[in-house]
């Protein structure tokens, strides 16, 4: 299984909300569908960073979890 780069996915969500945050300003004035859209695309790369970041959060606890389980392995097999 490929592992995923977490923190490259959000500098690229980082970049990606800024972007839209300035489209959001730089297009206030050309209609209410193109706003819209800008806002529903801001809404997904929020909601895209919270799902990341709480798989982050799950990663970590994953790894403590493992190596705590491999320290426990070790001094069984020591004792």
């Amino acid at each position: 299984m490929p592992t995923v780069n977490l923190e490259l996915q959000m500098k690229f969500l980082r970049e990606l909300d800024d972007a839209l945050t300035d489209a959001l300003g730089r297009y206030a004035d050309d209609g209410e569908e193109k706003l819209a859209e800008l806002k529903y695309m801001k809404s997904e790369v929020i909601r895209a960073r919270r799902i990341i970041a709480e798989r982050k959060v799950q990663d970590t606890d994953e790894e403590r979890r493992t190596r705590k389980f491999a320290h426990s392995y070790g001094e069984a097999a020591f004792s």
